[in-house]
């Protein structure tokens, strides 16, 4: 009898592993040889202004937040977005390929930008997920959902600039889609 238990468990916790509640695909877990895999190679292709550091999980969001969606407009939290703003502001995007997000001016030469992000659907290995300052560096933002912290430096102040988030290699109705959150603070 414990044998027919055993047969019978089996497949139900596998089947646990591949859906989520509601029978929806469930994201794929990580692990963690593939997480140092994402670093190392992430390391090794920054930008010599650019540093980076595992942070793990997201603090939670705090303060105006801007919520990015491919094709709406950018939605803020806490207030209105009149005019350029300036750091810290905390973001979230969802279902973006290829978007600028939101205006600011940094008061220092050097800051930070949080950022963990998923792909919306399992996609293959030939897309990356990209994040470039437009006064200058881009790093490539693996979508495993662990946080890292990037931190560029020689920014020029008072000027105003913005992330642009992409991924690459979209092709032939082939469009990697991610999602994700995060900070850019001093």
């Amino acid at each position: 009898m414990a044998t027919g238990l055993l047969l019978l468990a089996a497949p139900a916790q596998a089947a646990s592993q591949t859906e989520a509640a509601g029978g929806e695909p469930a994201k794929p877990t990580v692990s963690a040889a593939e997480i140092e895999a994402n670093n190392a190679a992430v390391w090794a292709s920054l930008p010599p202004n650019v540093t980076m550091t595992v942070v793990g999980k997201m603090p939670k969001l705090q303060g105006p937040i801007d919520h990015y969606t491919q094709d709406g407009p950018t939605v803020t939290t806490g207030v209105t977005p009149l005019a350029v703003s300036t750091i810290p502001y905390s973001f979230t995007f969802d279902g973006v390929w290829s978007l600028d997000g939101r205006d600011f001016k940094s008061t220092k030469t050097t800051f930070c930008k949080d950022i963990e992000a998923t792909w919306d659907y399992p996609e293959e290995s030939w897309h990356q997920f990209k994040v470039s300052l437009s006064a200058g560096g881009t790093i490539t933002v693996p979508t495993d959902g662990v946080t890292r912290t990037w931190c560029w430096s020689s920014v020029p102040t008072n000027t105003t600039m913005h992330f642009h988030y992409y991924s690459t290699n979209n092709s032939g109705g082939d469009i990697a889609k991610a999602s994700g959150s995060g900070s850019v603070h001093y």
